[in-house]
């Protein structure tokens, strides 16, 4: 794995987790999209499968809204648990999931 990945990937959080620390509202599917998800998925970072692109997908475009969100929250290989979003609530983390699925 790249060795840059890791210092990037403690940075975003700490990035991530100050952007969202001041809001208290809930956010919609695409502002958590933007400030938390869209680091790996917009170019495949650690083997996240690509915004927009349904190929990459694969096999997980058959799977419920339940279960991936399950998966974001939870973490699976190389997605850390909440997707670093520390802060996210369940229904937010929900909402940018399904952001990602409305693009494919």
């Amino acid at each position: 794995m790249n060795k840059l990945f890791f210092p990037f990937l403690i940075f975003f959080f700490f990035a991530s987790s100050l952007i969202f620390s001041e809001e208290k509202t809930s956010r919609d599917g695409k502002t958590v999209y933007d400030a938390a998800c869209a680091v790996c998925h917009q170019n495949g970072l650690a083997g996240a499968p690509i915004f927009g692109d349904k190929s990459a997908w694969g096999y997980r475009v058959n799977k419920s809204l339940d279960e991936l969100t399950y998966s974001v929250k939870n973490g699976l290989r190389g997605m850390p648990a909440m997707g670093l979003c520390m802060n996210c609530s369940e229904q937010e983390l929900e909402m940018a999931v399904s952001y990602i699925l409305d693009s494919l």
